[in-house]
């Protein structure tokens, strides 16, 4: 992808970024439920 200006690469890599940390949060969170479950099934 070429990028004319230093907007048009902010505003890209800006969303980028925004994607991969909102996905990373919802592993994150998924992953923590799943430890959490798992822990209460040992009690």
């Amino acid at each position: 992808m070429e990028f004319f200006n230093l907007q048009d690469y902010y505003t890209f890599t800006k969303g980028t970024v925004y994607l991969i940390m909102g996905a990373i949060l919802v592993g994150v969170t998924l992953y923590w439920q799943f430890l959490m479950g798992g822990n209460k099934k040992d009690d």
